[in-house]
């Protein structure tokens, strides 16, 4: 009897001791990856609130060692969210994750949202039949990033008795910390109005909070498809005491999304609040917020952007004209010379205010608008075909641009009757700039085509500024330009020169319109002009020196090419064939990049020079070329040479108003790198390298 009661006994406490080992959290231990050791995870489950029958409480542990770095559920410009398959699961009903507010991270220009070091991640589960064991079986899908990026699965299995997994206090501490840095509830604040501008790409909330803001931040998602898509800007905050008016700029693979009555899910975070709202998107006009850059600052890129402007590609075909002008205006007295320069630079001002002019009555029709569009009008390029022309024959001598006979004589005195031909040589200049961007200038453009009035017209002042600033230099120091040679017998010989170079911009700018005439009729039309440059030179000129300047350039020309043609392989590198591009089409691209391919946008015009400039210096040389031509990378091409809505859309997403625009697109970078301007092969390699990196 004395034995049998021990052994009742003996069971008693083995049982007690099982349940005991069985009331405590189940955890999958530290999982490591042997190819990224830089990362571990650990799944822990546990039973936090015995109340909720069929619930259970999951801790995902994820940590990171030095600057890697893992995803929010919406990663911004680059990245992957963490994700759990738990598909091969039993008697598991669903599994909801609950994010802690991400941090924002910027690496070349790219701004994502995650996390750093040790991460907790709270998840709740439940089960279909809280009685019946259940089995957690999937596989954890884990991007991690540093400058490269890394993609690793971790397989995770556990199962038990729902009825024995207790949480410890080490557990409850780890809960409770994790889920406070989880946004729940409203805080006390109301969401008043989500306008969605899709002509702005513009998306503003309105939040009004129970006490003054402080150091606001907000972060959006969506479940629905589209919205779950886009990527949002970082926030342009503006808060009045406890008002808060936060307006994201918005991008899109579509270009422009349909998002009226989307849901829209905000996670709200301040000095004292962390909370969770959510509403329906609405449509309406967008009041742009001031600029988060200082006015000073746009003022200075648009200063900078005009300057630079004298040295793209796109003024190339004026140069003659300009060396010319600084040529001819040495001579004289230093008020003159102060004349020619400051007539020169308000030409330029003078085509700015007319464009700027332009712009805003586009933008008063609501058309859309870009920087360089009037290239897109076959008027305005016949226009510039007969401008270029006309100052061609004046370069040669045919006629001279003077003022009117009134004008003339005012200013006989001072001879300064060649005023306005040096205004027009500055129109002239700025309109051929037109077609092409330059550093700093985009940014400024793009600000100023979304702006009030006023704002446009003090931006492009400041642009046509910055591209007059050379003149204005000389006109303040007029002896600078009395120091280059003076104007004598050789001039005779070096201004045909910089005729022809007027002229050949004039065959050039002929050339753009066989993108809207028929070849003959464009041929046709260079045979007439031909012929009566050829009669207005013979009558300047008479006959027999034409016959004379004409055998002698075709002479000149003859041997010039031969020379060239018998030495070509010293100097010249063919370039090779173009590679096949597909015409620019924003859902074969999302599905190219869904598929892991990388994606090559080229936004171009005929018109654009530097466009041109970096297809031959950059996209048609080794190692770019060999690159481009990988099988992995889909190369798609928009024409902006005529207007295209489709092309300006996506221009505009990308805050983008002209061309060249170039985006690399890829697993690594799935919204999209943009490149520079001016094209380098390193950088289109780089780039090209980081969207591939995170396969």
């Amino acid at each position: 009897m004395y034995l049998k009661r021990i052994w009742h006994a003996f069971a008693v406490c083995l049982m007690l001791l099982s349940q005991v080992a069985l009331a405590e959290p189940l955890s999958s231990g530290w999982l490591k990856h042997p190819d990224h050791p830089p990362v571990k995870v650990q799944l822990t489950l546990a039973d936090v609130d015995a109340g909720q029958v069929g619930e259970l409480n999951a801790l995902l542990d994820v940590a990171l060692s030095g600057d890697w770095k893992t995803y929010w559920r919406a990663p911004g410009e680059g990245g992957i969210p963490p994700t759990l398959d738990w598909s091969a699961s039993e008697n598991i009903a669903s599994v909801d994750w609950h994010w802690p507010l991400p941090q924002r991270y910027v690496l070349q220009g790219i701004e994502t949202l995650g996390y750093k070091g040790d991460t907790l991640f709270p998840l709740t589960i439940r089960l279909k039949d809280p009685g019946q064991p259940f089995r957690l079986k999937g596989t954890l899908t884990l991007s991690s990033c540093t400058n490269v990026c890394v993609l690793t699965d971790y397989p995770v299995e556990l199962s038990a008795q729902a009825a024995g997994l207790k949480a410890d206090d080490g557990f409850l501490h780890q809960w409770g910390e994790a889920m406070a840095r989880v946004p729940q509830g409203s805080g006390g604040a109301v969401l008043q109005s989500i306008v969605w501008d899709e002509k702005q790409q513009l998306l503003q909330l309105a939040i009004e909070a129970a006490s003054p803001w402080q150091q606001a931040d907000l972060f959006l998602f969506g479940e629905d498809e589209t919205v779950s898509e886009l990527i949002f800007s970082r926030p342009q905050i503006q808060t009045d005491g406890q008002r808060l008016t936060a307006t994201f700029g918005v991008k899109h693979w579509l270009g422009t999304p349909e998002l009226e009555g989307k849901p829209l899910l905000i996670h709200l975070a301040d000095t004292h609040l962390s909370a969770e709202l959510s509403g329906a998107i609405a449509t309406g006009h967008v009041a742009k917020p001031q600029p988060s850059l200082p006015l000073w600052s746009l003022f200075l890129m648009a200063l900078a952007g005009g300057l630079i402007l004298n040295i793209m590609p796109c003024v190339l075909p004026v140069l003659g004209m300009k060396v010319h002008g600084v040529m001819m205006s040495s001579q004289g007295s230093r008020s003159q010379v102060r004349g020619h320069f400051m007539a020169s630079a308000l030409g330029i001002l003078l085509s700015f205010w007319l464009i700027a002019a332009g712009l805003s009555l586009l933008k008063l029709s609501g058309q859309s608008l870009g920087w360089g569009i009037q290239f897109q009008q076959p008027w305005f390029i016949g226009f510039m075909v007969l401008l270029t022309w006309g100052f061609g024959l004046n370069l040669l001598g045919v006629f001279e641009i003077n003022l009117p006979s009134k004008w003339q004589t005012r200013l006989a005195g001072a001879g300064d009757d060649s005023r306005l031909g040096h205004m027009l040589q500055g129109m002239l200049a700025t309109l051929l700039a037109t077609p092409c961007t330059a550093p700093f200038l985009g940014t400024a453009v793009a600000f100023a085509l979304g702006a009030d009035y006023p704002m446009l017209f003090a931006l492009f002042s400041a642009m046509g500024l910055g591209m007059a600033l050379p003149w204005l230099m000389l006109a303040l120091w007029p002896a600078l330009a009395q120091r280059l040679p003076k104007p004598g017998r050789w001039m005779n010989w070096v201004k045909p020169v910089f005729a022809l170079m007027m002229l050949a911009t004039c065959l050039w700018l002929l050339s753009l319109l066989q993108s809207f005439f028929s070849v003959a009729g464009i041929l046709g039309l260079g045979a007439l002009m031909l012929l009566l440059t050829l009669g207005l030179l013979g009558k300047r000129y008479g006959t027999q020196v034409m016959v004379y300047a004409i055998g002698g350039s075709f002479l000149f020309a003859s041997l010039a090419l031969g020379v060239g043609y018998l030495t070509r392989d010293a100097w010249v590198s063919p370039l090779p064939s173009d590679h096949h591009w597909q015409p620019l089409n924003l859902v074969q691209l999302k599905q190219a990049v869904d598929e892991g391919k990388t994606v090559f946008v080229d936004v171009t015009a005929d018109w654009c020079i530097t466009c041109q400039a970096n297809k031959v210096g950059v996209l048609l040389q080794n190692p770019v070329y060999d690159a481009l031509g990988d099988d992995r990378v889909l190369l798609m091409r928009g024409d902006w040479t005529k207007p295209s809505e489709e092309i300006t859309a996506y221009l505009k997403a990308n805050g983008r108003f002209g061309v060249p625009f170039n985006q690399v697109y890829g697993p690594g970078t799935p919204a999209g790198n943009p490149l520079p301007v001016i094209l380098s092969s390193d950088g289109v390699l780089a780039a090209l390298a980081e969207a591939e990196s995170r396969q």
